[in-house]
């Protein structure tokens, strides 16, 4: 039994490091030289795994508010990638030996939910990195890296596999004369991460066009209350305005011709009067509204009233439709990811979206960690998928499926397989590379050899990728 607990505590610090400081110091080791780096192309990642060449078709790096670096190399066709951790990054070199006194590291994975080789020193595992290039100004950086990651074996079932001793098998893999040659990287101090939409707002006014000149969307706070206000402008100076409270949610709702300004409420000003001219009546139908992308999509009518009664122009707006973003600055968008596990909270701390091929589909890899107890969560669908409601199966076979996994314990407990369950898409924009959905899944054990159910209910995500 302790031989067990003690493995539990060396494959949660394997897989589940937290990542802080760096120590910045010489240290000797073969690194590729200059030349070498400028033969690749720029935005380059490649590698030698013993004596497979790696080479990355997409390569990013993250540099997070607590100045950690995070680069990632990845082959989508193979699901393989090659992560580097190292905090306080500048020009120099850097120990990426895990657990001895950095917490810096360098991981392996074989494919997007393998096991990973990690470069954690206990299991005699190293790692060493060189950055000859750090331009915080042009977020691009260049480097060298080299290091030695180990695993447990694992059995089918993911289990470790003991020897005749009893002790753990531990396998390992060479990573040598890995380059990268200008890589961007996000600074999210500065934000970055996503690209928001272009704003998009018509209407027609008594039968004729209303094409906005410039659109403006402010989220503003009256009185405890969040009202996202959008303005939109034309050629002529004719101004449009929409009040919505940001919890007013899906569906169709009526205007009021009076507000607070916490109100849901339109108005019109025709330029020629100046006067304000508000919906009485009014209707508005939104079928987007994400309060972590700020993106609001929805059609509306209303009829301009002076709400005085002491002009009597009336103006008919119809057709109104408009795509809008909210929250203007692409690093206010929030990645979430919560599930309820037979009545417990799942939050994780680590969200990572990943993209692979799987029989010449293009498929999304999410997985959701939680450091401290070491559960792990995935969902697996492809890429081309539409809003709707989809079944989730068991298993991956011509790359169309979609499937969830929970994982009590990373290393140490088997992996539990959706069946049945539920995905819901609920927004999907290419344009902005947001995606949102819900789930619900009973996870077991696929060979039937445990009896053991996870119910997993109240899933919800919101993601960029």
């Amino acid at each position: 039994m302790k031989k067990f607990e003690f493995l539990k505590w060396i494959i949660a610090l394997v897989v589940l490091i937290n990542f802080s400081a760096c120590i910045n110091e010489p240290l000797e080791g073969d690194f590729p030289q200059n030349e070498d780096i400028i033969n690749i192309d720029e935005g380059g990642f490649i590698a030698d795994i013993g004596f497979n060449r790696f080479t990355a078709n997409v390569a990013v790096g993250t540099l997070s508010t607590s100045n950690i670096l995070t680069i990632t190399g990845s082959i989508l066709e193979t699901g393989e990638s090659i992560v580097l951790i190292v905090g306080n990054p500048e020009i120099g070199i850097f120990n990426l030996t895990a657990g001895l006194g950095t917490d810096n590291s360098a991981s392996y994975f074989e494919t997007e939910t393998s096991n990973s080789y990690v470069s954690f020193g206990a299991s005699g595992a190293s790692g060493q990195l060189s950055i000859t290039e750090f331009d915080i100004q042009n977020l691009k950086i260049t480097g060298t890296f080299s290091f030695t990651g180990t695993r447990f074996a694992l059995d089918e079932a993911g289990n470790p596999i003991l020897d005749a001793a009893g002790n753990p098998v531990i396998e390992d893999k060479d990573i040598t004369n890995g380059i990268f040659n200008k890589i961007s990287f996000t600074n999210e101090d500065q934000g970055g991460g996503g690209t928001p939409i272009n704003d998009v707002f018509f209407a027609k006014v008594d039968g004729v066009d209303f094409d906005s000149e410039s659109v403006t969307t402010t989220l503003n706070e009256v009185a405890g209350v969040s009202v996202v206000k959008i303005v939109a402008v034309n050629e002529e100076g004719e101004i449009m305005r929409i009040d919505i409270p940001e919890d007013l949610g899906l569906g169709t709702h009526d205007m009021l011709a009076l507000s607070d300004g916490t109100k849901l409420i339109s108005l019109y000003n025709p330029a020629s009067i100046g006067e304000n001219l508000t919906s009485s009546p009014g209707k508005i139908t939104i079928t987007r509204f994400n309060t972590f992308t700020g993106i609001i999509e929805a059609t509306f009518n209303f009829t301009a009233t002076d709400p005085l009664g002491l002009d009597p122009t009336v103006a008919e707006i119809t057709e109104g439709n408009f795509k809008v973003d909210y929250i203007s600055s692409p690093g206010d968008t929030v990645t979430s990811f919560t599930a309820t596990i037979d009545g417990e909270v799942f939050g994780p701390d680590s969200i990572f979206v990943g993209e692979s091929i799987f029989n010449g589909v293009s498929r999304f890899n999410i997985t959701a960690i939680i450091s401290t107890s070491g559960q792990k969560m995935g969902l697996f669908f492809p890429k081309n998928i539409e809003v709707g409601t989809y079944e989730l199966t068991t298993s991956l076979i011509n790359g169309s499926e979609k499937f969830s996994q929970y994982t009590p314990e990373i290393g140490v407990s088997m992996t539990y397989i959706s069946s049945p369950g539920i995905l819901t898409i609920l927004d999907y924009d290419l344009e902005a590379r947001i995606i949102e959905g819900t789930f619900s899944f009973s996870a077991i054990d696929q060979t039937s050899q445990d009896s053991t159910v996870y119910e997993v209910t109240e899933g919800e995500f919101t993601l960029e990728f």
